[in-house]
């Protein structure tokens, strides 16, 4: 734990209570009061968490309410009876409760929220008491009054007070306009004294009024009397009073039961509303402050962006602290008096506290902030009268204190290391404790203006040196912070600018010796070589960056043209498929056409045919076998196979079995010579058989068309090639073998000729045909 002292001194109670300003009761202000460094990591992270999701669903709007925490420990005892002021103390909180019922609703939505409200609330998740409130918004006003709508024989009471009242003050009214009482009376008004309705009477003539006497003017010389006409009225109206007190403490014993019933859930909701209260005075510090949830983490790092102390933004404008440290964790900062090295220190500890607490920070979302389990400081070093201790033994004291408890979960701050002794003890006595902390791995700030400490944190390679810097040309400190930088305390120049006398200066520079200084050109220049390199290193790193940069960019054009090239293919092949299928159709029409047309129209059609056939033509092959007139070949892509007649000029002209066709030498393929025997489907042609024969490739044998053993739809498609056939050579007649079998296929045959353009007749075959098993077809 975090010790108090330390946290006065970071001015950590200070800044809660600009927080406190913010708040709506004085239960808040004990809350936050209450606020300090956690001991784990993750009670921290959590709470950093719940201000998050405060800032994202934050729909409070928490009214001024009373702090009721005394109240209800007492409403839990039994027979417990409030005073009417009390039970208004508990409305207003009731009142506020019940306005913020659904708001609690929504924040119920947020992990971190919803766990702490139900860690508060426990099982009953419900807000408010509507029961309650009914009743006592009944039973008292906002000024602690009991109201006559408490109960109906209050009311009754009150009425008849009231009139007795009104009876009493009528009678008076009458006395006083009698001329037999004028005389006597010091003045004409009628008042109250001891809870009695009185008239005043001149002291000299109050045996002439006959009455009580209740009270005497500071004077003397009038007193306050009674008549005695009224005091029956005024006895009744006493006896009314003491009904209405004891119809009130019924009342009041009442509504205290009511109170007593829900005293354990009343005060958890109590106590989520100091929370809730809590978190937006939070947050409200947040909006003036400009303060955020930094990164806490376990590593002991830090990285301050736009940090300020918050203290200082109420007086001045404050210079946002940019401090980073990478791979140390001791950092030395050098500089003039009044550049802002202590406010330096001072901001690091104090944002580091409050962000262990669960506070949000004046600076950056982005900043980094180290969770530590002890902060260490030593900033002042005023000696300590009661134990008659030097400035010195003060400061060593404390040091003390901070090597027995320092560790690798430690932030140290220690203001002007090795003063207030000799400078060469003190300066080695520095550099010793900063070594010691760099060792154990404790987060380590140190301000100094002794040289060799500063030459020391220079030239260590585990330490970071830094420097408040210095405008030279006008001597006036900037309050920045720069990491790596070393700096003269410029303590002669600042003297000089404030008029120090010049003979005292130069005898202080003479005094000083050219030591000092010539270390602080040195430095100097190797900060300016550092400089320089770092310059070069981020032109070579944004080098490096843009060549990263245009490789992924040639990476990724190089994968959209791939991914391009595949479209354009597939949108080819597509086209291409298309195209082809396009091509087939008017093939397939132009043979159509070819077999009603007359032999003239049919090398039209050829050359057509040609022509179609070469957009079916792929790639030309590397090597084209050498064709000759007499071979036989097949035609590329159209599928049809022929005998070449001639070739002339690079073009062939092929004798299908049914049409002629010229075509380029490239778009034909050499084959062996094809069996007649074998059937085909290709693109015009069908089988026909010849009994004890076998012809010759080109041969056309129309005698007989053998079908049998084929299927219904099969055969139909052979059939209508073959009658295409027989009238594309002129022929009359044709036979089809079919068989008998079932008759299924003959049946199917016949009833298909019946209908069919090119038929004439049909008959079943002769004998010697067949008969049954064959029909004989006659063509127009």
């Amino acid at each position: 734990m975090i010790d108090k002292k330390i946290l006065l001194e970071l001015d950590f109670y200070k800044t809660l209570s600009l927080i406190k300003d913010f708040t709506s009761s004085s239960a808040t202000k004990k809350a936050i009061e209450a606020i300090s460094p956690f001991d784990e990591f993750e009670e921290a992270s959590r709470t950093l968490k719940e201000f998050e999701e405060m800032q994202e669903g934050r729909s409070l709007n928490i009214l001024s309410f009373p702090d009721i925490s005394e109240l209800i420990e007492r409403s839990k005892k039994e027979g417990v009876i409030f005073e009417p002021a009390e039970l208004t103390q508990f409305l207003k909180v009731l009142e506020v409760l019940e306005n913020i019922s659904s708001s609690v609703e929504e924040l119920l939505n947020f992990s971190f929220l919803s766990q702490r409200i139900k860690t508060i609330l426990g099982t009953n998740l419900s807000i408010g008491n509507p029961k309650l409130l009914e009743i006592l918004e009944n039973t008292v006003d906002e000024e602690g009054n009991i109201l006559d709508s408490a109960s109906s024989y209050l009311k009754y009471i009150r009425k008849q007070i009231k009139n007795t009242e009104e009876r009493i003050k009528q009678k008076l009214e009458e006395m006083l306009n009698r001329a037999d009482i004028q005389i006597f009376l010091q003045d004409r008004f009628i008042t109250q004294r001891n809870n009695r309705w009185v008239i005043p009477v001149r002291m000299d003539s109050k045996g002439q009024v006959r009455g009580v006497v209740h009270d005497v003017s500071r004077s003397g010389e009038t007193a306050f009397i009674e008549p005695e006409e009224i005091i029956p009225l005024s006895k009744k109206r006493e006896e009314l009073l003491i009904e209405q007190r004891v119809e009130e403490i019924r009342i009041l014993k009442e509504v205290s039961f009511e109170v007593h019933q829900i005293s354990e859930s009343l005060k958890r909701q109590f106590n989520l509303l100091v929370y809730l209260d809590k978190m937006l005075s939070i947050y409200r510090f947040s909006k003036k402050f400009n303060a955020s949830v930094p990164q806490l983490t376990k590593e002991i790092t830090i990285n301050l962006i736009n940090a300020r102390h918050p203290l200082l933004m109420l007086t001045t404008e404050v210079v946002p602290l940019q401090l980073e440290l990478k791979n140390k964790k001791v950092l030395v900062i050098t500089g003039p008096n009044a550049g802002g090295k202590t406010v330096t220190i001072k901001t690091v500890g104090l944002l580091t506290a409050m962000a262990l607490s669960g506070l949000p920070i004046p600076a950056s979302s982005s900043s980094v902030i180290p969770f530590v389990r002890n902060i260490y400081v030593d900033l002042y070093h005023e000696g300590s009268i009661e134990e008659h201790l030097s400035s010195f033994a003060s400061h060593i004291v404390t040091l003390k204190t901070i090597l027995e408890g320092a560790d690798s979960e430690s932030l140290v701050l220690l203001d002007e290391i090795g003063t207030n002794t000799d400078p060469e003890e003190g300066s080695a006595l520095a550099c010793a404790i900063l070594e010691e902390l760099k060792n154990r791995g404790s987060l380590t700030f140190a301000t100094t203006h002794l040289s060799k400490v500063k030459i020391f944190a220079a030239t260590q390679e585990d330490i970071e040196i830094a420097s408040m810097l210095f405008d030279e040309a006008t001597m006036t400190p900037l309050y920045k912070l720069s990491i790596g930088s070393l700096t003269p305390s410029y303590a002669l120049e600042v003297a000089k600018r404030y008029g120090f006398p010049e003979n005292v200066i130069r005898r202080a520079l003479e005094l000083k010796g050219t030591q000092d200084r010539e270390i602080y050109e040195l430095m100097k220049e190797l900060e300016r070589v550092k400089k320089e390199y770092n310059e070069r290193l981020e032109e070579v790193e944004k080098i490096k960056n843009k060549i990263l940069a245009e490789k992924d960019k040639l990476e990724r054009e190089i994968i959209a043209a791939s991914e391009n090239k595949k479209k354009i293919i597939e949108q080819a092949k597509k086209e291409a498929q298309e195209m082809l299928i396009k091509l087939k159709k008017e093939i397939n029409f132009l043979y159509e056409e070819a077999k009603k047309a007359d032999r003239k129209r049919l090398r039209e059609i050829s050359r057509k045919i040609s022509e179609l056939s070469k957009q079916f033509s792929s790639e030309k092959s590397e090597h084209q076998e050498k064709i000759d007139p007499g071979d036989f070949v097949k035609i590329k892509n159209l599928n049809l196979s022929g005998k070449v007649l001639t070739i002339e000029d690079g073009r062939a002209k092929i004798q299908t079995d049914s049409i002629q066709i010229e075509t380029e030498i490239s778009e034909l393929e050499k084959v062996l010579s094809p069996n007649m025997h074998e059937k085909t489907k290709s693109l015009g042609q069908f089988v026909l058989t010849s009994e004890g024969s076998s012809p010759k490739y080109g041969e056309f044998l129309p005698e007989k068309l053998d079908i049998r053993g084929m299927r219904v739809d099969e055969a139909l498609s052979i059939v209508e090639r073959y009658l295409n056939e027989l009238s594309l050579k002129d022929l009359s007649r044709g036979l089809i073998i079919h068989g008998i079998g079932k008759g299924v296929l003959r049946d199917s045959i016949r009833e298909y000729l019946k209908e069919h353009p090119l038929v004439k007749a049909f008959t079943k075959g002769n004998p010697d045909e067949g008969g049954d098993a064959v029909t004989v077809v006659e063509l127009k």
